[in-house]
């Protein structure tokens, strides 16, 4: 895969709400795929806590065959949160899907290391970027509702 091509997030996201096991507040989660050209591209998971100054946790899982097993996928993740005065948010390079059961669709969660490294790294920035202007749900929680106008 190489980071060229129109991404598109699929339309229909589903949007959860969850409480925090932690503070126990409301927050949500979006579970969308996105395409390339028209072909699979990447699942991905949002978590929008309203904790840690509104910070999002984004998980996403690349594959080349999309088979249930998940022998070729791979799951970065990331944690954006807004800057004070700034206009692009902080993001921060996690393990993949941490939050998550062990389950073969996320494949191998790439550690911060390996992530830095891997050859789908730039794919993946791409996909946050298009994350934070094309999701809604993500995008108002980062930036405002502000942003959407």
């Amino acid at each position: 895969m190489q980071s060229e091509g129109a991404l598109v997030i699929e339309p229909g996201a589903q949007v959860i709400e969850l409480a925090c096991p932690e503070c126990g507040e409301v927050f949500q989660r979006v579970t969308a795929y996105v395409y390339r050209d028209g072909d699979a591209h990447a699942v991905y998971n949002a978590t929008c806590h309203h904790h840690d100054g509104d910070e999002a946790r984004i998980d996403a899982t690349f594959s080349r065959t999309w088979g249930y097993e998940g022998d070729d996928h791979v799951t970065f993740g990331c944690r954006v949160r807004p800057v004070t005065g700034g206009h692009k948010p902080l993001r921060r390079l996690v393990t993949g899907d941490g939050a998550y059961d062990e389950a073969p669709t996320f494949g191998r969660k790439l550690t911060q290391e390996e992530a830095l490294t891997h050859p789908l790294i730039d794919d993946f920035w791409a996909l946050i970027d298009h994350i934070l202007v094309k999701d809604p749900v993500v995008r108002d929680h980062v930036y405002g509702p502000v942003a959407a106008s």
